[in-house]
């Protein structure tokens, strides 16, 4: 299991950001607050200069790649330098929802993303992975469902209409609508966008099944609900309700653990989506092609749900995965250990909690059990 979490980790530009994560948190952990924190201020720098680079659409890739090399060797340097802490529990729930919350589909990856896949940084990010691979604390991580701790997290929108919350439909009436939504999105765009230059239209980058379908969250080792603080593209949240449900036993669940399923998927039971994603895609990825997600409709028939564990997540999510000569496919907008529903028993039990989000809108949001809840 160790160098199957290690892998994983190197793998995917989330499992990457991580990794990155931690080791920034080593470094505040180790030094004096206001002492400098040179792999803090290196990334900054280097992140930056990058940034800016892609800002100024260049024609030549050049220089990005000269920076990335010269600011990658600088960072592998400073890392090996690193001191890495012993494994807490809280450390490393941060450093996933950092990652969680950089994750942006619509948009050219950050210049820190772009510096992490770099080959130079693979020996010193390979060290972080076996040291955290190690403690045997993100094992749980990689395992499939566990029916028995799942939670529906509702939020409250403060004002923001949240389409998650609607769950008057059935299960089937909403992949009925989702396919119906996919086809008509696809026809527009076709005819709309064929003219527009390339990655010059933004529209519906997500690849998750989630119009109206029920959804889970399995939870952190303290207890805590993961989809409180682990959301794609999140509204900044600072209220929220989550309540055990119940699953039942017989559910048939498909576990979304490798490349290879998500790709068989798309091979047996694809929807093509081009005119749809071919704009926002490109930016994220670079590739200017077709492209193809699994139709929920269709997977629906054999299963009850699907569940993409956090390790998968960190290994797969915005990467882009070929499919064949002609199509690739992406993983976006789908949380950490979230699972769709197709099914319309889940049923929630007697036990429900309050939280608040203290420091929202900052780097110390974290979430807390509301205590003056009148629940």
């Amino acid at each position: 299991m160790s160098m199957e979490i290690v892998d994983a980790l190197l793998q995917g530009q989330r499992g990457r950001r991580l990794l990155w994560e931690f080791a920034i948190a080593s470094e505040e952990e180790s030094l004096p607050e206001y002492s400098q924190h040179p792999l803090h201020e290196a990334m900054y720098y280097a992140s930056t200069k990058i940034d800016d680079l892609q800002r100024q659409r260049r024609a030549s890739a050049d220089p990005i790649i000269g920076t990335v090399q010269v600011w990658a060797q600088k960072l592998a340097e400073s890392l090996e330098r690193t001191e890495l802490f012993d494994m807490k529990p809280h450390l490393l729930q941060e450093a996933l929802e950092n990652s969680v919350d950089s994750a942006m589909y619509w948009q050219p990856p950050y210049g820190q993303e772009i510096v992490l896949a770099s080959p130079i940084l693979r020996v010193q990010l390979e060290r972080i992975a076996k040291h955290i691979a190690a403690s045997k604390q993100i094992d749980y991580w990689f395992d499939p469902l566990d029916v028995a701790t799942q939670h529906r997290v509702n939020f409250d929108p403060t004002g923001i209409v949240d389409p998650a919350t609607d769950k008057k439909r059935t299960g089937l009436e909403s992949l009925i609508a989702w396919k119906d939504h996919v086809l008509r999105t696809e026809a527009r765009d076709a005819r709309e966008n064929q003219s527009r230059p390339l990655g010059n239209f933004s529209g519906v980058w997500w690849s998750a099944p989630n119009m109206y379908l029920e959804e889970t969250c399995g939870q952190f080792s303290d207890g805590q609900p993961i989809g409180l603080s682990c959301v794609e593209d999140g509204f900044g949240w600072e209220k929220a309700t989550t309540t055990m449900v119940d699953i039942p036993r017989s559910a048939q669940v498909l576990e979304i653990s490798s490349a290879e399923q998500w790709v068989k998927l798309c091979q047996d039971h694809g929807i093509e989506v081009t005119a749809q994603k071919r704009h926002d895609w490109y930016r994220v990825t670079g590739r200017d092609g077709a492209w193809v997600i699994p139709d929920w409709l269709a997977v629906a028939r054999k299963y009850d749900g699907v569940h993409l564990s956090i390790g998968a997540y960190l290994a797969l999510a915005g990467e882009c995965m070929s499919v064949d000569a002609k199509f690739a496919t992406l993983i976006a907008g789908w949380d950490p250990d979230k699972t769709y529903w197709f099914i319309d028993d889940v049923r929630e039990s007697e036990h429900s909690q309050d939280w608040k989000c203290l420091d929202a809108h900052s780097n110390d949001a974290h979430w807390v059990i509301d205590e003056d809840s009148s629940r």
